[in-house]
């Protein structure tokens, strides 16, 4: 065995101090100081007569400690004047490295506060884990949620540099009003990074992992993390959004009871062939899933006790009843004689928390009510798909089961692979693999063509198949105009802000997946309830949304209050939600109006119902 020599032993030892920080650094300069100090004052003592060892080590201090004292040493003495000059050489050396030690670890202790290495100090905050493009959704609807409370907090965690977070968010969301948003960096499955965000303490997690696979590792990173910790929130939920259904089996067991699930993908296929056919469809459902105007709240009104669910929907001049939840069960449009329990809650569709106005039953004048429905929903026959992604089977599997046997169907798109396209009973498809040109929009759209449907190329980066889609909207608009058609567009974009730009082109409906998706889960973390009742809303069976005539509801061109309306629309077992007048201009749909404002109705107008058909 090889023998250390001294040299090697020290130059390891000292390497050993360095690494356990400037701490050890400086314990180690102050200990050689003190030791120089000692070794000097003593032999100084023997130099001068000067007082005893004591005070010989202490002029030594002094010496070391202040370079200008030196000036004061007696030059006759010229062993001591030179003893003096050591000490004071290793007072200046021995000085300079304290300080170097000492900056290097404020300035490396600030790095890391920067980097977001401390533990979030926090409780009933909300976390995000995950940071992309969707969490500006998130992240505003999530600040409108928290506008009415004091020093809300959400927790970002992201693989991306806390000041590059930081940076992107301050530059997309400028006013966080009272909301403080902290951003913590790090690995999204590692339980060093969930402990810096104190998910044991937090309100909800959103899992913002576009990535199924990922999504389902970070589920079993939370699980495992908050097996051995003490949680202030017994009912702590993960909410994710899942692409393939394959995935929702691994993703429950992952989260072990704790996940909710969003089915993405289908959800938004959904709706995306339900304003196709039905215009304005859209505008309903982003106001029911965000936080700004009409919201859905759980209430216990006492005062319904006892009366039925049809009677409920008669009894608030400015709230929306649209479903129950008793016995732990949330259902959205019961049956209409289903009592109400002292220990039930409703569901309303209002402004604000606490915001309905509730009032006795209210009578309607029963003359003016249509029990006859005597009006077809008007039928988009005839559909043109520009683009494809991989939403396209859903989206007309969906289509299908709600149009006539027959109804055209043209899909245009160079990259689109027929092979992969199911049959369909009712639809007669015809696909075109040529390049999208003005040329070729020409050949397909005429009078006929009521209605086109721009997907979004998943493939591309968000910018670019926004763009590509943009400049399809002008060339559409451009057509329109030169050949006096009317047909209305329902577009699929992956950004709010081009959502912007493009209503310069008069679009009639978006449909912004990653958006939709966002809200739903944002809506979710702010109250878990709401899982059961969206995915009622948004699943092919039970109730849906469906826009109707109104001509089937009440008369046309006389005076009739939204009272009127619930009342008539209750009798067909549907609970109404608003209504839209449609005339040569675009026109927005009208959700939760005053109850008691009359409207006058034209042959065209259509109403807003969930419905179970």
């Amino acid at each position: 065995m090889k023998k250390r020599t001294l040299r090697e032993r020290i130059s390891y030892w000292i390497d050993c101090m360095m690494s356990k920080g400037p701490i050890a650094m400086c314990v180690l300069l102050f200990a050689i100081t003190f030791a120089i100090v000692i070794v000097i004052g003593v032999i100084a003592s023997f130099a001068s007569d000067e007082g005893g060892i004591l005070y010989q080590v202490w002029l030594s201090l002094m010496q070391t400690l202040d370079a200008g004292n030196l000036s004061g040493v007696a030059t006759d003495n010229i062993a001591y004047l030179v003893l003096m000059f050591l000490a004071t050489l290793c007072g200046l050396f021995l000085t300079s490295v304290l300080i170097g030690v000492i900056a290097t670890g404020v300035e490396d202790k600030l790095s890391e506060l920067r980097k977001g290495t401390s533990v979030v100090q926090e409780d009933n905050h909300t976390i995000i884990i995950g940071f992309d493009n969707n969490v500006y959704a998130i992240l505003q609807e999530l600040i409108e949620a928290n506008s009415n409370k004091k020093n809300a907090c959400i927790v970002i965690l992201g693989e991306q540099p806390k000041e590059e977070i930081e940076d992107a968010i301050s530059s997309h969301i400028p006013d966080t009003v009272t909301t403080r948003i902290i951003c913590r960096s790090g690995n999204l499955h590692e339980a060093y990074a969930l402990e810096r965000c104190s998910v044991e303490t937090c309100k909800s997690v959103i899992v913002n992992v576009h990535d199924d696979a990922e999504t389902v590792k970070v589920l079993l990173a939370l699980a495992t993390y908050i097996k051995n910790k003490e949680l202030t929130n017994p009912n702590l939920r993960f909410i994710v959004s899942l692409q393939d259904n394959q995935y929702v089996e691994a993703a429950n067991i992952a989260g072990e009871g704790r996940a909710a699930i969003v089915y993405a993908k289908d959800a938004i296929a959904r709706i995306i062939s339900n304003t196709c056919r039905q215009h304005g469809l859209s505008q309903v459902l982003t106001e029911l899933f965000n936080f700004t105007g009409n919201e859905l709240y759980f209430e216990k009104v006492s005062e319904l006790a006892g009366k039925s669910f049809k009677e409920a929907t008669m009894s608030f001049s400015n709230a929306i009843v649209v479903g129950l939840q008793t016995a732990g069960q949330v259902k959205l449009n019961p049956p209409m004689d289903t009592v109400i329990g002292k220990d039930d809650e409703i569901v309303l569709l209002e402004l604000d928390d606490g915001a309905y106005k509730y009032h006795p039953v209210k009578m309607v004048d029963e003359s003016k009510i249509c029990n006859d429905a005597s009006v077809s929903a008007t039928a988009n026959d005839h559909l043109i798909v520009l683009g494809s992604n991989e939403k396209l089977s859903t989206i007309l599997a969906e289509y299908d089961k709600y149009v006539e046997t027959g109804t055209h169907v043209v899909i245009v798109d160079d990259d689109l692979d027929e092979t992969k396209l199911d049959t369909y009973d009712n639809l007669d498809i015809t696909v075109c693999t040529k390049p999208v040109t003005r040329e070729l929009l020409c050949e397909f759209i005429n009078k006929d063509a009521n209605n086109i449907l721009l997907l979004n190329d998943d493939s591309q980066d968000p910018e670019t198949s926004d763009s590509q889609t943009l400049l399809r909207l002008i060339l559409l608009r451009d057509i329109a105009d030169n050949a006096g058609l009317d047909f209305s567009i329902t577009t699929e974009m992956r950004s709010v802000d081009n959502q912007r730009l493009a209503s310069q082109a008069r679009v009639d409906d978006f449909v912004i997946g990653s958006n939709f998706a966002s809200l739903i889960m944002a809506q979710i973390s702010e109250n878990p309830k709401m899982l059961p009742l969206i995915d009622d809303l948004l699943d092919e069976s039970g109730s849906e949304m469906y826009m109707k005539p109104v001509a089937n509801y009440v008369p046309l061109g006389v005076p009739v209050d939204s009272y009127m309306l619930t009342e008539s629309v209750a009798r067909k077992g549907e609970i109404y939600l608003g209504y839209r007048q449609n005339d040569n201009t675009k026109s927005d749909v009208i959700v939760n109006p005053q109850k008691d404002e009359t409207i006058v109705f034209g042959e065209h107008d259509q109403i807003v119902v969930i419905a179970e058909n």
